[in-house]
């Protein structure tokens, strides 16, 4: 059996994440909780990276395990890669891609810039997945927009002041997000949040008192 490159097994949900799985419907409910676990996970390796070479590794063993062919073969070697196989049967290379979106952002040299083109589209092909398997591909399309709003808004996070021109192109990009059916409506507290950290200069999603509530907020209105 191979091993896992991570222990993933230590991997848990922020209090955002939790809040919006909280309120995701049962179909819904596993593979967003995964989505973000794996999410959070390739966003460690690359951001704690101190060899980019050795990251670059890391991030090659969950492409591989997430498109490998499972027949015949034992139990998956991580507890993560093992419940992302059942919660998501038939669209991992989606998941796939996010290991190449955050590769994009594993630094050249010290000068390099963040370009939050990869990770956005990685995360926009996975909302629509998502809505695709909660039977609302009808609005793959517009859940694929809070997506990549989230990846604008968590790229600007990690850039800071230095990064102002990814804040411009991020307001941008989140300005007029699709309002999404209620069986999305988890999706959409994603989008909403980070259209509201954006607003607010590039803060954290829970960056104040009243991200709880802005929160509960989208969740029923979906605005």
């Amino acid at each position: 059996m191979r091993e896992s490159m991570d222990n993933a097994a230590n991997e848990q949900l922020g209090d955002w994440e939790s809040l919006v799985v909280g309120n995701a419907r049962p179909g819904l409910r596993d593979p967003l909780r995964d989505l973000l676990l794996v999410d959070r996970l390739l966003a460690r390796i690359v951001l704690t990276a101190n060899e980019p070479a050795l990251a670059q590794i890391r991030l090659a063993w969950w492409r591989e395990e997430l498109t490998r062919e499972r027949e015949g073969l034992g139990a998956p070697p991580d507890p993560l890669l093992a419940s992302l196989l059942e919660s998501w049967p038939s669209e991992r290379k989606v998941l796939a891609s996010l290991a190449d979106g955050w590769e994009t952002l594993l630094p050249e040299d010290e000068d390099s810039a963040f370009e939050a083109g990869g990770l956005a589209a990685a995360r926009g092909e996975a909302f629509a997945a998502l809505a695709v398997m909660s039977g609302c591909a009808h609005a793959a399309s517009d859940a694929a927009r809070h997506g990549q709003a989230w990846a604008h808004a968590e790229l600007v996070l990690i850039g800071g002041s230095k990064e102002s021109a990814l804040l411009s192109e991020a307001l941008r990009v989140a300005e007029e997000l699709p309002l999404l059916p209620a069986g999305l409506r988890p999706l959409a507290m994603i989008g909403g949040l980070s259209r509201r950290s954006l607003k607010r200069g590039g803060k954290p999603l829970f960056g104040d008192r009243l991200s709880p509530f802005a929160a509960l907020r989208l969740g029923i209105f979906g605005t």
